[in-house]
């Protein structure tokens, strides 16, 4: 039965603009998802990268998790007008990429747009050391200036002085889990100093609405619970 009253992963992600939901899938799942992901890179990334987007354009297994009910049973909880998927990608690092990614907040990739929600899965086990996740909690919050450089557009003020050392956190997960973040939270990745690969998947969703001139970029849109 629907209900108004937010439930606890709601009322975690409005405050701190993000929640972690460890074990969604099985390692034996993250497995087949790390064979398919070296498929869609094989066949349909530029030589060399490390990042495609439209995974689930060119992957029926990538287009079922996309809409797999226990993404979508977090998913209705955290987005109530509904829930439509947008877009994923696969973001490798190989053993020897070890920088780490800087601060940034999504929204600046996607300016004047509905806001949007991504799950963070990684398909091997991440820790600090082989580059993580990292967030900073309720800073989705604030507004951040923008500029651009060579990586991407990226906040003038994210700076480590913008925030006390305690105030990050490091996002350690065993393959599966899942980090469900706001567009507008500030985040990074930790430097891959373990010298292994990391695979993760990462798949954009919004409120259902009228497309947008932004979403018809996007051909594997799919609404998954009107609103």
């Amino acid at each position: 039965m629907k209900t108004d009253i937010p439930s606890p992963l709601a009322l975690q992600y409005e405050r701190d603009g993000f929640v972690t939901v460890p074990n969604l899938l099985g390692p034996a799942e993250c497995d087949k998802l790390k064979i398919e992901a070296r498929r869609v890179l094989d066949e349909h990334a530029d030589p060399g990268s490390s990042v495609y987007l439209h995974v689930a354009v060119h992957s029926p297994i990538f287009k079922r998790l996309s809409e797999d009910p226990r993404l979508v049973d977090i998913l209705r909880q955290i987005l109530p007008k509904g829930v439509m998927f947008l877009s994923d990608k696969i973001v490798y690092k190989a053993a020897e990429q070890t920088s780490p990614t800087p601060w940034h907040v999504d929204y600046f990739y996607w300016l004047q747009t509905r806001p949007k929600l991504s799950i963070w899965i990684p398909l091997d086990d991440v820790t600090a050391e082989n580059g993580t996740l990292t967030v900073i909690p309720g800073s989705h919050k604030k507004t951040w200036p923008m500029e651009k450089n060579e990586s991407g557009y990226f906040s003038a003020r994210i700076r480590d002085a913008d925030w006390n050392a305690d105030d990050i956190v490091s996002c350690d997960l065993k393959c599966g889990g899942a980090i469900f973040f706001s567009d507008r939270l500030v985040h990074g990745s930790t430097t891959n100093s373990a010298g292994s690969d990391r695979y993760v998947i990462i798949s954009t969703y919004h409120a259902p609405a009228a497309d947008e001139p932004f979403d018809l970029k996007f051909p594997a849109r799919k609404v998954l619970i009107a609103s």
